[in-house]
């Protein structure tokens, strides 16, 4: 069962897993957000796509951020074990979101009235959250499916600003935060059977013969169930881990592979005790 994490046992949760992080190295994420406001046409540029991501993220507030934690042979520290954290930031009086998102979510089971009261507060929480789940040592790994937004929101979270103008520079942050992430949808575009990666999660699990477990569009069992398609993969032997997906999220894979190959990062110093020692200075971290 996901446990739900809020303000009152934020600090427990984050000591639990940041226990379980040595064992459980692979980190699966997946996150709730309040729809579009902004489309995307399909035959968007990558550029184009980001100008979209930037909007929307920038302009929204994150519901829940789900976690779920996994050994090299895709065992989980027990059963069903996943997290959710819920965020109070949310007002789906005030703030901007698509209605058919919310109706969707408020289906699934989100209570936002509950998250306004109990929720965590994103900003003032973000640099306990970063050191605890995204600061850890590099050979953390980090699992997505079609994770451009998820990326986008926690990455909005850590740096306590808007997303970078550029794609460029968000390529970069992601490195930088990440390290290595894999997408999941970008991935299956090269394994035999996975119609090139065009389908979504649900239809990649029916693919792979697995049953999802839990209540989906909940962040932490969307989380849990990624996780585990990740290591269905591997069991089926595709070369999931090669060095053309790491860093690499779909829809801007274009521009992540070409930024891979000639931009140069320096990861060294993250986290980092002071202003002027990392990059993500330059974009409003405060600790």
């Amino acid at each position: 069962m996901a446990i739900n994490v809020g303000k009152a046992n934020l600090v427990e949760q984050l000591e639990l897993i940041l226990s379980l992080r040595g064992s459980y190295p692979i980190v699966a994420i997946d996150t709730e957000f309040p729809g579009f406001i902004r489309d995307t046409p399909r035959n968007a540029t990558e550029e184009e796509r980001y100008t979209d991501v930037k909007h929307n993220v920038d302009n929204m507030h994150l519901i829940q951020l789900g976690v779920a934690l996994f050994d090299e042979g895709g065992n989980t520290p027990w059963p069903g074990c996943c997290w959710q954290f819920n965020f109070s930031d949310f007002d789906p009086d005030v703030d901007a979101s698509s209605p058919d998102s919310i109706e969707l979510l408020i289906q699934s089971g989100h209570d936002f009235q509950q998250n306004r009261r109990h929720g965590i507060d994103a900003q003032r929480c973000a640099y306990l959250v970063c050191v605890k789940l995204f600061c850890q040592p590099h050979s953390s790994k980090y699992i997505t499916f079609h994770g451009l937004y998820d990326v986008a929101f926690v990455i909005k979270m850590i740096t306590r600003a808007p997303l970078p103008n550029t794609l460029n520079e968000f390529s970069d942050l992601v490195r930088i935060i990440f390290g290595q992430i894999y997408d999941l949808k970008y991935i299956s575009r090269f394994c035999c059977g996975l119609r090139r990666g065009e389908i979504g999660l649900v239809g990649l699990s029916r693919l792979l013969d697995f049953e999802p477990v839990g209540i989906r569009h909940q962040a932490a069992y969307d989380s849990l169930l990624i996780g585990k398609l990740f290591n269905k993969m591997k069991q089926r032997r595709h070369n999931i881990e090669d060095d053309r997906s790491v860093s690499v999220l779909y829809g801007i894979e274009n521009r992540c592979v070409e930024n891979r190959r000639t931009r140069r990062i320096d990861r060294r110093g993250w986290p980092y005790p002071r202003r002027h020692r990392h990059p993500l200075a330059a974009m409003g971290w405060a600790a």
